[in-house]
């Protein structure tokens, strides 16, 4: 197994380098472009330690299955004791937060999106930030699959909901990676709203760092005790350990593959919360395996809530949850 393991760990690599040198221009373009974020994220990442030391005090396994709790301590190692400019090239960072599938995935949500987007509002909506260094697969969007991916969700559920960004001032996202979705959300909308991402304290700190260094502090609200309250019109980072203040009523709650890969008890409370008392929902999860024997739990409870099940066909194994 251990050596298996390191073939696909070489041969995964490889195609990462593959994909750098032939992205080599657009990656260049990228860098001249949002030059400037480099100094943002560097005064950012000074106090990525200080603040990461701050909230992971507070006990939050109750809500981490193991595998993530393994991958958690991986991470850490990757970002501590501050975060690298470039930190998409590390491997873990990139396998737990970054989508470089490509393929027919990649084919069919691009295709998705141009059919349902402006070409000329899509290269916004898409154009990559420079911070994390992505890898980059579309010349044309200055873009990633990640990127794709996550505007994708958005996309298919305004359309297949005959929803509109209007009606979401408030959105709750269980699980927000480094902050892409909500980064993208937000020039969705194009006006202000009130965006909560709930997660674990290493990632927390990691959204706060990603989502300053782009948009400005003064944008972003991190809560670092159980006293501090969500502010309007900012992205709030609310961590695990903290998730009994929240203290808004969500349009929405968001959850792309996390609450599946989450705890039972992590799912039990969002229940037991009623969703948040969202009028809607956006869920993405997978069929269950021995690593994550609860995962399909996640659209069962969403179905008791009056949620409908769609395939995702390009996706075999994996559902998106809508209401």
């Amino acid at each position: 197994m251990e050596l298996r393991q390191r073939l696909i760990d070489t041969l995964r690599a490889m195609r990462w380098n593959f994909l750098r040198i032939s992205m080599l221009i657009p990656q260049s373009r990228l860098a001249r472009k949002k030059a400037d974020q480099v100094v943002a994220f560097l005064n950012h990442s000074e106090k990525f330690l200080d603040l990461y030391e701050e909230i992971k005090k507070y006990d939050i396994s109750r809500f981490v299955t193991k595998p993530w709790q393994k991958y958690n301590a991986r991470i850490e190692n990757a970002l501590l004791p501050k975060p690298p400019f470039g930190f998409f090239k590390d491997q873990v960072v990139m396998e737990t937060m970054f989508v470089t599938r490509g393929g027919k995935c990649l084919k069919e949500e691009l295709s998705y999106l141009e059919k349902h987007v402006p070409k000329e509002k899509l290269k916004v909506l898409l154009e990559e930030d420079y911070v994390g260094d992505p890898l980059l697969f579309n010349s044309t969007y200055l873009t990633s699959h990640n990127s794709i991916h996550l505007l994708y969700h958005w996309i298919r559920y305004l359309n297949e909901t005959n929803s509109n960004t209007e009606q979401l001032n408030t959105i709750v996202e269980w699980g927000g990676g480094y902050g892409n979705m909500a980064k993208l959300f937000l020039r969705l909308k194009e006006s202000a709203c009130t965006y909560v991402i709930i997660d674990t304290p290493l990632f927390s700190c990691l959204q706060q760092l990603y989502l300053s260094s782009i948009l400005g502090s003064e944008k972003v609200n991190i809560i670092k005790n159980a006293n501090e309250k969500i502010v309007e019109g900012k992205i709030n980072i609310l961590p695990l350990c903290f998730v009994d203040s929240l203290n808004v009523t969500p349009d929405i709650f968001v959850s792309t593959w996390a609450l599946s890969e989450s705890s039972v008890a992590s799912q039990d409370y969002v229940v037991e919360h009623n969703w948040f008392n969202a009028k809607k929902l956006l869920l993405a999860y997978q069929h269950s395996d021995s690593n994550l024997p609860d995962a399909d739990r996640v659209g069962k409870l969403s179905t008791e809530a009056g949620a409908k099940i769609e395939k995702i066909d390009f996706l075999p194994g994996n559902y998106y949850s809508f209401l």
